[in-house]
């Protein structure tokens, strides 16, 4: 399992979250944007596909949860459009200033993130995989933990997850 990590301390980071978390609101307007609809002879390939298949992976990124509110980073008004750039890894357990420039932009963002709401497309993942038809599993690029909220199990959160942050001096895990 990949969390956020941190090394601002334990008490910042629940300190964080309690307060994140008192801001909540409901839940986020879509930001997906308009497409033109799906042929039934697509769908039903896809399902073909789908229920062929001996073992099934399902890899899912930015798009599927543009629908419950959380922008992508690549469309036209996506956040790099904005000029939001990621930070790595070794600069955040490396410099300072880096962590207090995450953990701000955290604090702004962590009340809208709050909001999002699984859509359709988390619950039908979870259908899928409730009817066994996942057995490769589920790996997401998403930070949001909407997968998880829509009842799907043993998730692979490969960026880690907004609502999770493990300390770097003690291990400890704050949710």
């Amino acid at each position: 399992r990949v969390v956020l990590v941190a090394v601002a301390g334990c008490t910042y980071m629940r300190r964080f979250l309690h307060t994140a978390r008192r801001y909540s609101q409901p839940a986020l307007p879509s930001l997906a944007p308009r497409s033109a609809l799906v042929e039934p002879s697509d769908l039903d390939a896809l399902a073909a596909l789908v229920q062929s298949a001996e073992r099934l992976l399902l890899l899912t990124g930015a798009g599927l949860s543009t629908t419950s509110g959380i922008p992508d980073y690549r469309s036209p008004n996506g956040s790099y459009s904005k000029g939001h750039v990621p930070i790595q890894h070794r600069e955040f357990v490396s410099d300072q200033s880096k962590r207090r420039r995450y953990w701000a932009r955290s604090y702004v963002g962590y009340g809208y993130f709050s909001r999002a709401r699984p859509n359709a497309a988390h619950f039908a993942v979870s259908a899928l995989q409730e009817r066994g038809l996942l057995r490769g599993g589920i790996i997401t690029q998403n930070v949001d933990g909407l997968h998880s909220a829509a009842g799907a199990s043993g998730v692979l959160d490969l960026h880690g997850r907004i609502d999770e942050v493990e300390c770097l001096n003690c291990g400890a895990l704050t949710p």
